[in-house]
């Protein structure tokens, strides 16, 4: 009687830790997607900042040789690429790596992705911004051409326009 009662007690302890083992993993998963997702978050929170950021100063320039300059005084910003088709000034594509908080300098975090398309309108000209910002890969520094890395899913995109009236 006392050896059932044995076999028995070992059979419950036996399940016991197999259902112990189990909670164990469902619980580390559950902490391993917070954090995932907690990543993610902050991630989302700085690109919509940046792009906020960046769609304020695209606002304030038609000409896209100063807007470009004006990238490159943005705080976050530590190297900046202009690129045009030469004809037209209004238009172009402006690339610049960013970092979020002062600590990152040495690292690129982000690709600011600036793409202007003009059109003549009345008496000026109506800019939309396609302002897309992507997660820089981990290998890229400061130092680096970003023309060079390859941008893949951005991780926010913003389109943003604004009408320049005619210089007089």
């Amino acid at each position: 009687m006392n050896n059932k009662r044995s076999i028995a007690f070992t059979v419950e302890l036996l399940g016991l830790f197999i259902l112990l083992v189990l909670v164990i993993t469902v619980i580390t998963q559950v902490f391993v997607m917070s954090r995932s997702h907690s990543i993610q978050a902050r991630q989302l929170t700085e690109a919509v900042i940046l792009a906020e950021s960046t769609a304020e100063v695209s606002s304030t320039e038609n000409d896209m040789m100063q807007l470009s300059e004006k990238v490159a005084d943005m705080e976050n910003v530590v190297s900046m690429q202009y690129v045009s088709d030469g004809a037209q000034t209004s238009e172009g594509e402006i690339l610049a790596g960013a970092v979020f908080t002062p600590d990152d300098k040495d690292d690129c975090k982000y690709i600011i992705r600036i793409d202007r398309k003009s059109t003549p309108s009345g008496e000026g000209v109506y800019a939309e911004d396609n302002i897309s910002i992507y997660s820089a890969p981990d290998a890229a520094d400061a130092e680096a051409d970003i023309a060079d890395i390859s941008l893949t899913e951005p991780v926010y995109t913003l389109k943003a326009g604004k009408y320049f009236g005619e210089d007089k």
